[in-house]
């Protein structure tokens, strides 16, 4: 069953908990691209609901997922949708993503004085994190389960059916064949079906939409 909770889109960083607040304030810099803020905070409160019923350690699972994407900043603009989503072929690109990612958490976590006995299993997750498929580690299953749920929360949603150019329903229909393909946690999987759900629901019925304009001919 899954427990009642709900996804905060409104980011600001004193909602962030204090041993992590410091690693999402030097990440925001990086964040400024492919709506990443919103994007981290939301997989932020993913993980936490998930910290709640599987096994991982949240000092490695949390800065993870607050900088898995940091490395986005990197990649032109104009050359992102090459890389990532439905049509995003570009391997090169996704790994240098995670490549530079993995650099740019480093300095943070070193400059911020983190548990150095930590950080290379912070890195490794964010180096990986789109570009391997199994679970490498527990903390690294929540990672890639939180990324993916942003894809089917309310925000998300809207956001890639707008950038992919998408109508709501044929979304909800890619996500639907990638659920046993994308979650790794028994509760990623609860959660997906349970947002897959939500979504659904929102989708206008055909007797909903709005009626196309009648054509007045001369």
């Amino acid at each position: 069953m899954v427990p009642t909770y709900s996804i905060d889109e409104i980011f600001k960083l004193q909602k962030i908990e204090t041993p992590f607040r410091g690693i999402f304030e030097s990440a925001i810099p990086f964040l400024n691209t492919r709506h990443n803020l919103v994007h981290t905070f939301i997989v932020y409160q993913y993980a936490l609901l998930l910290l709640e019923k599987e096994p991982g350690s949240r000092e490695v699972a949390l800065p993870a997922c607050i900088l898995h994407d940091v490395g986005w900043s990197t990649i032109p603009e104009d050359k992102q949708l090459t890389a990532f989503g439905p049509n995003g072929k570009d391997m090169v690109l996704r790994k240098k993503h995670e490549v530079e990612g993995a650099a740019i958490a480093n300095r943070i976590l070193r400059k911020l004085g983190y548990d150095e006995s930590l950080i290379p299993g912070i890195l490794k997750i964010i180096d990986g994190h789109d570009t391997t498929r199994e679970a490498r580690s527990s903390e690294d299953a929540i990672t890639k389960d939180s990324d993916k749920l942003f894809r089917l929360s309310a925000l998300g949603y809207r956001i890639d059916a707008e950038r992919f150019q998408e109508d709501l329903e044929n979304r909800a229909r890619y996500l639907r064949e990638k659920m046993d393909v994308w979650f790794l946690t028994r509760t990623g999987k609860e959660l997906a079906r349970h947002e897959l759900e939500m979504r659904a629901r929102e989708i206008p019925s055909p007797q909903d939409r709005p009626s196309p304009l009648p054509l007045h001919l001369a």
